[in-house]
């Protein structure tokens, strides 16, 4: 697969640029392909990557799972991501491509079921590293969510109010490989290091797919993928009700119209006072709609905005990890004092938090300074 990720990269760029990548190391690709040109060589992998999926897995597959059938999505998946602070420099490049190939390509993907997202939820994601991945541009897995149930939007990522559980992440070698289960929670990091991370991903079943929402993946049977009747591959898998029930069901969202029901934003309403003596080291409580406070390892307490810059998670559902404030959505930590965070473009709003009294912690109102008054 790398082989022929470089040759795609090569016939895209030419061979000047592809030497000076392989000089200095996959990670570094950013340094030397302009970010705005990273989703078209993405695309260009991708058409060489589909083309040979299924031969790539009838090799991989017998030492991961043995000698059996199963079945794959057509379309693996192509993972490069790099820093945020230059991805975030050509953003409308990157948001047309996640309208042609969809969130956690190039972009950081928040915390989801692939089943909310109309994949099935029987299916085991493989994970390949093909450069570096580490912790800071790499995979989250809430492991303690299994089993467990979330809401989630129709855009396939939990809702506002879901309150997780600190995810794992990785540091991975070239060629190392993560497996897990599709309806496993599960995300991005935001990239917040200096290096691209490299990933190549595909979904396969051990058994036949069963899709709990819409129907519309499709999926190869191994056992037909190649010879004469290779042809006749997705056959079992479009082959159940699901497939055409779900195809009733897009003509009628498509002639009667239909939108999505607007998700009630739990931060609207009146909160819980928050009383100092009750702020248990680590713990993060929101005290209004835009504000949050947290006990950090030394006893301070400190204030904060609500809302994560980046895509407005509520961080009264973040963690307090090493002193800092992360949030639940991509991992990305927030200094408490200065507000900034490895990224810098991403900076939170730090407040002036108060003890009164009765021992609620409050929020001091902004100081003004004598010049701005003047």
């Amino acid at each position: 697969m790398l082989a022929d990720s470089i040759a795609a990269i090569r016939g895209h760029l030419g061979n000047e640029l592809t030497d000076a990548i392989l000089a200095i190391g996959i990670e570094r690709i950013h340094e030397i392909v302009a970010p705005e040109r990273i989703p078209a060589m993405t695309d260009a992998i991708y058409r060489a990557i589909e083309a040979k999926a299924p031969d790539y897995l009838s090799r991989l597959m017998p030492d991961l799972f043995g000698d059996r059938d199963y079945y794959f999505e057509t379309a693996p998946n192509v993972r490069f991501h790099i820093p945020y602070d230059s991805a975030r420099q050509n953003a409308g490049a990157y948001a047309n491509f996640v309208k042609k190939r969809g969130e956690g390509k190039l972009t950081a993907h928040g915390p989801h079921r692939d089943s909310w997202l109309d994949c099935p939820d029987n299916g085991v994601n493989i994970w390949i590293a093909f450069g570096h991945v580490q912790k800071g541009n790499g995979l989250t897995v809430f492991v303690k969510e299994y089993n467990k149930t979330q809401s989630f939007t129709e855009k396939g990522s939990v809702t506002d109010d879901v309150a997780l559980t600190e995810p794992v992440a990785f540091d991975l070698d070239p060629g190392d490989c993560v497996l897990f289960h599709t309806d496993h929670l599960h995300g991005s990091e935001l990239n917040r290091t200096q290096e691209t991370r490299f990933v190549i991903s595909f979904r396969v079943t051990l058994d036949k797919p069963h899709f709990p929402r819409e129907h519309h993946h499709s999926y190869r049977y191994s056992g037909l993928a190649s010879g004469p009747f290779r042809a006749l591959a997705t056959l079992p898998s479009i082959l159940q009700p699901s497939f055409a029930r779900s195809g009733i069901r897009r003509v009628r969202k498509r002639l009667l119209g239909w939108r999505s029901q607007p998700v009630p934003n739990p931060a609207n309403g009146a909160l819980p006072p928050v009383f100092a003596k009750d702020l248990v080291e680590g713990e993060i409580r929101a005290i209004d709609a835009k504000s949050c406070v947290a006990r950090l390892g030394d006893g301070t307490i400190v204030a904060f905005s609500r809302r994560c810059p980046h895509e407005g998670a509520d961080l009264a559902n973040g963690f307090v990890v090493d002193n800092h404030i992360v949030c639940p959505w991509h991992n990305l930590p927030y200094d408490p004092v200065s507000g900034a965070s490895p990224c810098a473009t991403l900076r939170t709003r730090t407040m002036t938090s108060v003890i009164l009294d009765d021992g609620r912690i409050a929020i001091a109102p902004p100081t003004v300074s004598a010049s701005e008054t003047a």
